[in-house]
């Protein structure tokens, strides 16, 4: 080793020499001098004059102490030289004879394993084995039983016959076993944490601790992650008898956008999936992006605390604004081409998943901010709920969820307000990891400091990003005696803009559902990307609002015979369907969910329009609507919903808490 051409003694690691005691001290710098001198040629006299040792002396503690290998991968370097520090495990060669008090048995186990190779290979691998988690096998293995094993195969070799150690001994070996087994697994940390907290632990072990994370600008890196909501809910269906009944629903995912510095929730989208789809994951996206106006709430006058909202509430300088690079879990939601694509053009953001970057697949370590949100989530907020289903199947939180939503009736409209509550209040709260300011004050901060960043998404990108395109082929034609037609995503599409467009027919166009939460209407152009024109739906999908999602979860009801026609109006049709069910146990179909979500939007939003007339007469079969006369006293659907109010009260049920679904 000394005679490579890179040696040099000031590679060597150094102990810290000002914990070691007086005489230790002494001791140490005397023999790194002496060690020096050998390197240097110095004679046996020198070195015996000047440090009180001589050249054997100091050629064995190079070759035995600094050059032996350590446990953190390097060498010991000059720590070898000091006093006490041991440097390798005592290796006994004398024959184990154990006196009449048991003792003399020191490095038995050592000795045992080193004149018998291969069995220290079978211990070794009994000890470290890591059963794959698709195979049936004891999870937590027993002291008792590897000791009950450790000595069968030793009987089997004889030691017992020849009274050899540990059968000489009163303990068996036990407890020499157990020393050697957390020496063994120590040495192998993956193991370790494998046998202690499973793949969980192992993730964790591999993930680091955060020490080294870089220092990151405002707006270079998000977060994004699904969490599912630890509370049931519920939704009020019209009865064959008049009134409401409660349905429970499956539970419920929230998607948020974290952003790192400021701590502060950017966006965030509540699915009504059974599983986060890409649509999910798009509409949070455009929630961070698009201004922020906060929802009616009903269940309180003042929900939200001085200051509380998303970001564009502190002015236009904060709407739309783009960040670098969006760090997700790999959930294939978050990772397809679509989403990756339109992070790129609309956000001009890298996508950081497992296979490009740090991150691991539910590793809570790699994406630390969000994961912290949803602890305060669910420990602060949804699971003092009553109707909470607990962190884990064994919460003591968890009572009846199920029961406690049926009978309070919390419908799943409400956890709309309450999570917009939730949310935009975290946003104002003073973290201490921020100087005591809040998520919106650090932004707001920054940007007095002129470090917000410059980019703004396009408007118009940000509105087609839950735009859907497919290339289709023209159909009908003077030859078939029909105007020409467009078949997109199960229904047929056709107008004034393509019915004289001989020249289309049997080639293929560009169909885009360009209209959010409405595939009534879908833009057409030419593969060269010219123009057609805006076509509409033909019946039974030209009647009330739908996304093509919709479409198509209504489409395979039929195709497996679960409704046999859709009649002149598919989406009343599947309405009737789901609320005929007689089975009260199962969850409502997400499409319902759906479906309801939207028809309310659009009363809402297109009041006045024939569309949104039929949508809201949708609605008002659907489920009650609230009284608001005192706050729209010239409200036109008074009358109507007094009628509803009326249906309910001559069903002979008891007075249900009002519930807002439309503005009238």
């Amino acid at each position: 080793m000394t005679d490579q051409a890179d040696f040099s003694l000031e590679a060597w690691p150094t102990p810290d020499v000002g914990s070691l005691s007086t005489d230790v001290q002494a001791d140490y710098f005397r023999r790194k001098r002496a060690v020096e001198l050998c390197i240097e040629g110095a004679s046996d006299a020198t070195i015996k004059r000047k440090c009180g040792i001589g050249l054997k002396q100091a050629t064995r503690l190079i070759k035995e102490r600094c050059m032996a290998p350590s446990p953190d991968g390097l060498i010991f370097g000059f720590r070898g030289l000091v006093k006490h520090q041991r440097i390798a495990a005592p290796v006994r060669k004398k024959t184990v004879v154990l006196d009449q008090f048991g003792y003399g048995g020191t490095g038995a186990m050592g000795a045992l394993l080193l004149g018998d190779p291969e069995f220290r290979k079978k211990l070794d691998s009994r000890i470290l084995r890591v059963h794959k988690d698709t195979l049936l096998a004891e999870g937590k293995r027993h002291r008792g039983a590897l000791w009950g094993w450790f000595l069968d195969e030793l009987r089997a070799r004889g030691y017992e016959l020849r009274n050899e150690w540990p059968f000489n001994s009163v303990s068996l070996g036990y407890h020499a076993l157990r020393n050697y087994t957390d020496a063994l697994l120590k040495s192998k940390p993956t193991v370790l944490a494998h046998t202690v907290g499973g793949k969980d632990a192992v993730r964790k072990l591999r993930a680091g601790d955060g020490v080294n994370r870089p220092n990151l600008a405002l707006f270079q890196r998000v977060e994004m992650d699904a969490h599912k909501l630890d509370g049931r809910f519920c939704v009020l269906m019209p009865a064959p008898g008049g009134g409401w009944v409660p349905r429970i629903i499956h539970r419920l995912w929230v998607i948020v956008i974290v952003e790192v510095v400021s701590r502060a929730v950017l966006g965030y989208h509540l699915s009504i999936r059974k599983e986060v789809n890409k649509e999910d994951v798009l509409r949070t996206i455009k929630c961070a992006l698009t201004n922020w106006q906060p929802l009616e709430v009903s269940y309180c006058d003042k929900p939200l605390v001085e200051g509380a909202g998303l970001p564009p509430i502190l002015g236009k300088d904060f709407i739309g604004i783009c960040w670098k690079e969006t760090s997700v879990d790999g959930a294939l939601a978050e990772t397809c081409k679509t989403v990756k694509d339109k992070l790129a053009n609309v956000v001009g953001a890298e996508l950081l998943s497992p296979e490009n970057s740090f991150s691991v697949r539910r590793s809570l370590d790699d994406r630390p901010y969000i994961e912290s949100f949803f602890r305060t989530l669910g420990d602060r907020a949804l699971q003092r709920l009553s109707n909470t289903t607990g962190s884990k199947s064994t919460d003591p939180k968890k009572i009846n969820p199920t029961g406690v939503a049926l009978e309070s009736q919390f419908q799943y409209e409400y956890l709309i307000e309450l999570l917009q509550s939730l949310i935009c209040n975290y946003n104002a709260a003073k973290h201490g990891a921020l100087g005591y300011r809040s998520p919106l004050q650090m932004i707001k901060y920054y940007f007095e400091q002129g470090m917000l960043p410059e980019r703004r998404a396009d408007p118009e990108l940000v509105q087609s990003l839950l735009s859907y395109r497919k290339l289709c082929l023209v159909h009908g034609g003077a030859a078939e005696g029909r105007a020409p037609f467009v078949n997109f995503d199960h229904g047929r599409y056709g107008g004034p803009a393509i019915a004289d467009r001989e020249d289309l027919v049997g080639t293929k166009v560009w169909m885009t559902n360009h209209i959010e939460d409405d595939a009534r209407v879908a833009r057409c152009t030419t593969i060269n990307g010219q123009l057609v024109g805006v076509l509409r739906v033909a019946p039974p999908w030209d009647k009330l609002p739908h996304t093509i999602s919709i479409r198509r979860s209504i489409k395979s009801f039929q195709n497996i015979k679960k409704i046999e026609s859709l009649n002149n109006d598919a989406i009343r049709t599947f309405m009737k369907f789901v609320e005929a069910q007689k089975n009260n146990t199962l969850p409502v179909h997400p499409t319902y969910l759906e479906v309801r979500r939207i028809l309310s939007q659009q009363a809402e939003s297109f009041e006045g329009d024939s569309a949104a007339a039929r949508a809201l007469e949708s609605l008002k079969g659907m489920a009650p609507v609230p009284s608001r006369e005192e706050k729209h006293p010239e409200s036109a659907s008074n009358s109507n919903e007094s009628k509803i109010r009326k249906i309910g009260k001559d069903a002979g049920k008891r007075a249900l808490p009002t519930k807002r679904l439309a503005k009238d």
